[in-house]
């Protein structure tokens, strides 16, 4: 049976690389077969060859040519005696990126602000040997080494240590610890995971943290969360602590809420509530509140400036009959500007928007044929915008035996009119056209083009294309 790898969203990088944080990853490389050779395993490996080469027009035009070797490989069912209740795995992603595009003069240029003279970068994504235990019936212990993600109310995070999670009936009990992911101090990125601010990412960083979650019912899901990361006692950068929960008590009906309070600043950063309700199987509604006061990394230079919170407030409704999808959805979002007078103009803020959105499936679930439209309009603070997008997909016959080669495309565009910045007045308008084949039963090639242009950039072009390989053993 194929099972298919986690996916993590892809980022330029910086270059090199230090020991330390290619320690985690070696030990997972080399636990993995030492496991597996007890008993049998398999393995699964993906790698997508991306090129992406980009245009500008202008007086003095930027051009662009990535080349993204990417691996994503995993080592599943290494029981180490022969139980089902003690399992071993690996997992990875990893990615060589390369930039031919940049000029002489753009290099010394960036060098001399970046201190980087490199053109190429590893990014490891993630690279992690997981076990799990059952010592006792009612006990199940999870364990996790190398870099691997954490994420919940408090956020995204990535660490280059261990996570130990322990389950009972009742709840389910995790710590984490190690190094914060940090590009800048490490040269291991992808640098998607270094937040802003001025320490972190550039030197090394520690993260802690722990959570606790319910198991005792599948019509409530809890948890608690708090995670530090910090360089030593007196120099923290980030604290914060989190709950969530999501309850479903009929068919049909979920109900979910959160917060996150930021420790260091002694304020609730985040509050959040929604629910949603299916009246009819194809007809289902949703509404939702959420709350947020901006917070940036201790040491961040955004801290200087002003980050009132805002409210966020939006409704929708899905209606799926046979082969149409439709949904409805609008929502306003007020801003504060601190004033203590919450009645003033220029106490608070007001923008809403509201969409449409159709889709038509023209044949079989399995053909990938449809065509779709939507529209949104928005009012208020921050100015007018009406946007319109027209799009599809469909399969080209290749012949009896062969795979079809899918076709997909869009054309839309969007007005801007903010009687506050004029200058910024006009119309923006893109199209892409993309094509996918599957050649082989472990090969898929996939083609994109797309342009865009507005009154400040005449023309941007792009070419995009992946060779995308998958094979098990």
């Amino acid at each position: 049976m194929r099972r298919p790898l986690l996916l993590q969203p892809s980022s330029a990088a910086p270059h090199g690389h230090r020991g330390t944080s290619w320690a985690l990853l070696v030990a997972g490389c080399v636990a993995a077969p030492g496991a597996a050779s007890a008993t049998d395993y398999f393995v699964g490996a993906e790698t997508h060859l991306t090129a992406d080469r980009w245009r500008g027009s202008r007086p003095d035009p930027i051009e662009r040519l990535d080349v993204r070797p990417r691996l994503r490989l995993g080592v599943f069912d290494m029981e180490n005696d022969g139980t089902a209740t003690d399992r071993f795995r690996f997992v990875a992603d990893l990615e060589v990126a390369t930039d031919f595009g940049r000029t002489s003069s753009e290099r010394t240029a960036e060098d001399a602000v970046l201190h980087e003279s490199r053109r190429s970068a590893f990014d490891l994504y993630y690279g992690y040997f997981e076990a799990h235990f059952r010592p006792l019936s009612d006990l199940d212990i999870d364990a996790k080494l190398g870099r691997h993600l954490l994420t919940d109310e408090v956020g995204l995070d990535a660490l280059d240590g261990a996570t130990i999670r322990l389950r009972i009936p009742i709840f389910t009990v995790e710590a984490s610890g190690g190094l914060a992911v940090r590009a800048g101090w490490s040269h291991l990125g992808p640098d998607i995971y270094t937040p802003d601010g001025l320490e972190l990412g550039g030197k090394q960083a520690y993260l802690a943290g722990g959570a606790l979650e319910t198991n005792f019912a599948d019509w409530v899901a809890l948890r608690a969360a708090y995670r530090r990361q910090f360089r030593d006692g007196a120099n923290v950068q980030r604290e914060e602590a989190g709950v969530s929960t999501e309850v479903t008590p009929i068919t049909g009906l979920s109900l979910t809420a959160g917060t996150r309070y930021d420790v260091i600043y002694n304020r609730l950063a985040s509050v959040h509530g929604g629910a949603g309700y299916t009246i009819i199987e194809p007809l289902r509604v949703e509404a939702a509140w959420h709350r947020e006061h901006p917070s940036f990394s201790a040491d961040s230079i955004w801290n200087a400036f002003s980050a009132e919170p805002y409210d966020d407030f939006n409704g929708r409704v899905r209606y799926t009959p046979g082969a149409w999808r439709l949904t409805a959805d609008g929502g306003m979002r007020q801003f504060y500007s601190g004033e203590t007078d919450s009645n003033s103009v220029d106490a608070m803020k007001r923008s809403v928007d509201a969409g449409v959105r159709a889709e038509r499936l023209l044949g079989e679930v399995q053909d990938d044929t449809s065509v779709g439209c939507e529209g949104r309009l928005g009012l208020g603070y921050g100015g007018e915008r009406i946007y319109g997008d027209l799009f599809g997909q469909m399969p080209l016959g290749l012949g009896a035996g062969v795979e079809p080669l899918r076709l997909s495309g869009r054309l839309g565009a969007v007005h801007f009119n903010d009687e506050q910045q004029k200058n910024l007045d006009g119309v923006s308008g893109w199209a892409v056209v993309s094509t996918s084949w599957k050649a082989a039963e472990s090969v898929r090639l996939e083609l994109l083009g797309e342009g865009n242009s507005s009154r400040f950039t005449p023309f941007h072009g792009r070419v995009f294309a992946q060779v995308s390989l998958e094979d098990w053993l």
